[in-house]
């Protein structure tokens, strides 16, 4: 309890309450000063820790994108999709074009096929296969008579690189009929029915066998392609089984492909220098053009006629081969099965 004011004596209750007033003051002020020292540390810390973040999330990115771009390609790009991740059925699906290779042509000859909009086609395996279609005509007194070779209809394969048929040891076709004719124990009719084994008369190759080079162009809005010609026994494994491509080959909606084969021999060609050399050594039968003969189910009628009881030679081939064929290339794969609209 104070004195009352005016008489003389000190205010001890002011003065008590001005000291604390002071005292109060004095601590709030050096918590303040305290509060913003150990804040100014704080955000110094707190920066220094957020800056090292910042560091070690910029490298995670960079690290993030190196992958997604190694992944895909493209990581920027979001209309990239993974071959699995396109929606759609899948089809088993073989495309397929057939390219006509006719006799004694060499030249580049090709055909094409067009994605349609059902979806893309997914290539897996690349294939090729010919088949032959050959024919021959046979002249007899002027009287023409058309006939199918035996291949004709049959698949034959597209290289020769492996051809077990190759170079057999064969040197008569048939030889009785000469060796009687010889003895003196036949006639020269059977002679004439004869077909001795000349290189000209029998060939060490397999009939109607293609060879060459195949290219295939893609016409489309996807990245160039190799273009080159590559070499039909390389198209295949073994002499004519399907080739496992190297990777997943994606071909988009309306994407033309071509596909070009350039023969590297006429079918069925013709090979050696025995023209006309028969085995009286006189000109005329046997014919270059007849070595697949034998193959064919061709003879010679008349290659040495009878007249007035003497083997005479037929100085001209009446047998007009034409060994055409079809060469069938393309590629196994799969198709997506999708609506009609834009490539996802």
């Amino acid at each position: 309890m104070g004195f009352p004011p005016g008489s003389g004596y000190p205010d001890f209750g002011a003065q008590l309450q001005a000291y604390a007033q002071q005292i109060r003051n004095d601590l709030a002020n050096d918590l303040r000063q305290q509060q913003n020292s150990f804040a100014g540390q704080f955000r110094q810390q707190a920066q220094a820790q957020l800056a090292k973040i910042s560091q070690q999330v910029g490298e995670l990115a960079s690290i993030a994108r190196a992958l997604e771009v190694q992944r895909t390609g493209a990581a920027d790009d979001p209309r990239v999709v993974r071959i699995e991740d396109i929606p759609g059925r899948r089809v088993p699906y073989d495309l397929l074009v057939e390219i006509p290779i006719g006799n004694n042509l060499t030249s580049e000859r090709e055909n094409s096929v067009t994605i349609s909009q059902e979806g893309p086609f997914v290539a897996v395996k690349r294939v090729a296969t010919f088949i032959s279609q050959h024919q021959f005509r046979v002249t007899v007194d002027g009287i023409p008579a058309d006939f199918a070779g035996r291949s004709f209809g049959r698949w034959r394969p597209i290289h020769s690189a492996w051809d077990l048929h190759d170079t057999p040891q064969d040197p008569m076709v048939d030889i009785g009929s000469w060796f009687t004719f010889l003895q003196g124990l036949g006639t020269p009719q059977q002679i004439a029915t004869g077909a001795p084994g000349f290189v000209s008369s029998k060939s060490s190759f397999r009939t109607m066998e293609f060879d060459g080079r195949f290219f295939v162009q893609n016409a489309g809005s996807s990245f160039p392609r190799q273009n080159i010609r590559v070499p039909s026994s390389l198209w295949t494994t073994e002499i004519n089984s399907p080739q496992e491509l190297g990777a997943l080959d994606f071909f988009e909606r309306g994407e033309v492909i071509t596909f070009r084969c350039e023969p590297s021999h006429a079918n069925n060609p013709p090979f050696g220098n025995v023209d006309g050399n028969n085995l009286f050594g006189t000109p005329g039968w046997p014919f270059l053009e007849g070595q697949y003969d034998p193959h064919e189910g061709i003879i010679t009628p008349g290659g040495l006629s009878i007249v007035d009881d003497a083997l005479v030679n037929l100085p001209d081939d009446n047998v007009q081969r034409l060994p055409d064929g079809i060469l069938v290339i393309g590629f196994i794969g799969y198709r997506i099965q999708q609506a009609i609209g834009p490539v996802p």
